[in-house]
């Protein structure tokens, strides 16, 4: 009779949790569902703020990035001034300036072009015409350093007008007929580089011709350059290359047919750019020890025509007392120059043999650190 009561408490007790149990459920559902709501909602703004600080920080950097060098910006507002407040100039002549500086800017003109073709030294009404010949080539894609270094040589040596105007005008003629001839072996299947490397083996060689390489040196090597195309390895940089060698050997008395001979040879048998401009330092090198410089020459000729790399020529040298210990490795201390190139061999363009990108030469007796050549003479040749 007692367990009636009792089992109804329980069942009462049972009842009484359900319900609160069902009440509470929904309501913890709907804060759980408010909450996990608002966590996202904070995260949107967090990576919001933080896209709103890239983006900042993007454009700051862009903007120091495309800003114009200081440096640049001060020649280029003096250079205006100057226009604006020259006395002598006439309208149209101020107008033609204002016009030409600002063909310079469209054009990408650097600022050491801007300084020799608005050169503070001379009167502007006197540079206008410079101004057009460096701005026509310009607008042809070919190279304008040639003639803005001739320009600023002259005036250093105080050429006077007339001779430095007659400079000018025959180093562009060099410009646009080596311009030609590359456009030439490139029809023929020399592998031409890239635009800015074209503006740069053209500029080379219109230095060679102003040097003295000729037509028919020229000829010589597009037929050279033609027999190598068998293996399809020859570049516009191997025809800049037998240029330059052409042309130094020239200035160190050596005859023009034996120099373009040599040149042609080690153009035709594939040596690399880098291992023909070379060939001068080891002439020059055996001839301040003595060596006969015929005989020097016949054992290049020779190691050419034996497809040799230099590193062997040179040894034969050494052995022949043409060269001292140091001369051996190119006064590299242990390393041979030809080591740089890997020695010999058939192969097409090598940016690093690149001695100077715009064609500079610290002369015949020696050859450009940055071949890795160790040249022993003074120079006595350049392309100035």
């Amino acid at each position: 009779m007692k367990r009636q009561p009792r089992l109804k408490r329980i069942l009462n007790g049972s009842a009484i949790f359900l319900a609160v149990l069902l009440f509470v459920a929904p309501v913890a559902g709907t804060a759980s569902a408010q909450s996990a709501g608002a966590a996202p909602a904070q995260d949107d703004g967090t990576v919001l703020a933080q896209n709103d600080g890239a983006a900042q920080i993007r454009n700051r950097e862009e903007a120091q990035n495309t800003a114009q060098d200081p440096q640049g910006d001060v020649l280029r507002q003096r250079i205006r001034n100057r226009i604006e407040s020259e006395e002598g100039l006439q309208t149209q002549e101020r107008e033609q300036l204002r016009k030409h500086l600002g063909e310079c800017d469209k054009l990408g003109l650097d600022d050491a072009v801007l300084g020799a073709i608005f050169d503070e030294s001379e009167p502007l009404q006197k540079q206008i015409r410079t101004q057009e010949r460096v701005l026509a080539l310009a607008r042809e894609g070919l190279p304008v350093e040639p003639v803005t270094q001739k320009l600023q040589e002259g005036r250093r040596k105080g050429v006077n007008e007339a001779a430095l105007e007659k400079a000018c005008v025959r180093m562009e003629e060099n410009i646009r007929a080596a311009h030609r001839y590359m456009e030439k072996v490139c029809e023929v299947g020399v592998t031409p580089g890239d635009r800015d490397a074209e503006r740069r083996r053209t500029a080379e060689m219109a230095k060679h011709m102003w040097n003295g390489l000729n037509e028919g040196d020229m000829n010589q090597l597009q037929e050279c350059a033609r027999l190598r195309l068998r293996d399809g390895s020859c570049t516009t940089d191997d025809v800049a290359a037998a240029g330059e060698t052409t042309v130094k050997l020239c200035a160190m008395g050596i005859e023009r047919e034996r120099a373009a001979r040599v040149a042609g040879e080690a153009l035709q048998y594939g040596y690399t750019a880098k291992e023909m401009r070379q060939f001068s330092w080891m002439v020059m090198t055996a001839r301040m020890h003595g060596g006969p410089q015929d005989e020097v020459l016949d054992t290049i000729e020779r190691g050419i025509r034996n497809h040799d790399q230099l590193a062997e020529m040179v040894r034969e040298m050494y052995q022949c007392g043409w060269m001292g210990p140091g001369d051996e490795h190119g006064g590299q201390g242990g390393h041979h120059p030809a080591d740089d190139a890997g020695g010999h061999h058939h192969g097409g363009d090598d940016p690093d043999g690149h001695h100077d990108p715009d064609g500079h030469h610290g002369g015949t007796g020696g050859q450009d650190d940055q071949n890795g050549q160790g040249g022993t003479g003074s120079g006595g040749h350049g392309n100035g």
